[in-house]
């Protein structure tokens, strides 16, 4: 419940004047955006997923399951899919179309929220090149927006696949892991946090507020959650 989901329209314009915040909230309705349909932002490009036969495993995917999505080109565009889902492995955007067949977004896309439309649950997510335009090797990675405030929080999600040699056959098995790296975000710049321990160093200007906070709730720095909640509560320390 302490996760910062942002609404569709939050990820319309992806601030550079305030680069403390990771997105402008000034447009929250989202006026301005031309509305299309996901058609609108492909070629007609088919997703076979023949790459992907062997994976015993794991996912590519954010969430197998398809979900209702808004996707914001870096031409104001914003597109509504009824059944999309996010590739972290080769950083596509996939949706069904009209005729039941997945197909890959081929216009370049900065941003996007997913919802699930059984827990409502939103997931938003914004290009690297649109968090820190200064570190271009993250320029294609996705990253999701646990909070969106002066110091911001994002995750990372790499996708792995790791091959195992099938018993008593001459082909092999693949895995697809996760591996989950956070960064805090501040003046434009994504800062990698190496643990929970590290996550609360990078935070001491407010440890006597944060060390209660962490007693109070019981965290662990085991979830996202955990992280959300602390770097939330920083956030409202420092304005208060």
């Amino acid at each position: 419940m302490y996760r910062i989901f942002a609404t569709a329209s939050l990820l319309f314009l992806l601030t550079q004047s305030q680069a403390q915040r990771v997105v402008d909230v000034a447009n929250g309705d989202g006026t301005g955006a031309t509305d299309k349909t996901g058609r609108g932002a492909v070629t007609g490009q088919l997703y076979t997923g023949i790459k992907y036969v062997r994976v015993t495993a794991g996912t590519p995917f954010f969430k197998e399951k398809y979900m209702k999505a808004v996707l914001f080109d870096f031409e104001g565009s914003r597109y509504r899919c009824n059944a999309a889902r996010l590739n972290l492995l080769d950083n596509q955007i996939n949706f069904l179309g009209d005729d039941g067949k997945e197909i890959t977004a081929t216009t370049p896309i900065r941003s996007l929220v997913l919802t699930d439309s059984i827990s409502g649950a939103h997931y938003s997510f914004v290009l690297g090149r649109e968090l820190a335009p200064a570190d271009r090797g993250l320029d294609n990675v996705w990253f999701e927006v646990l909070v969106n405030d002066e110091t911001g929080l994002c995750l990372q999600m790499k996708k792995k696949i790791h091959e195992t040699p099938a018993y008593g056959t001459a082909t092999t098995d693949e895995d697809i892991l996760t591996i989950e790296a956070y960064y805090l975000r501040r003046n434009g710049t994504l800062i990698p946090v190496k643990s929970w321990d590290d996550l609360q160093n990078q935070l001491q200007d407010q440890k006597p507020v944060l060390t209660q906070y962490v007693h109070e709730h019981h965290l662990k720095g085991r979830s996202a959650d955990d992280w959300t909640q602390l770097v939330t509560a920083y956030n409202s320390a420092k304005k208060s």
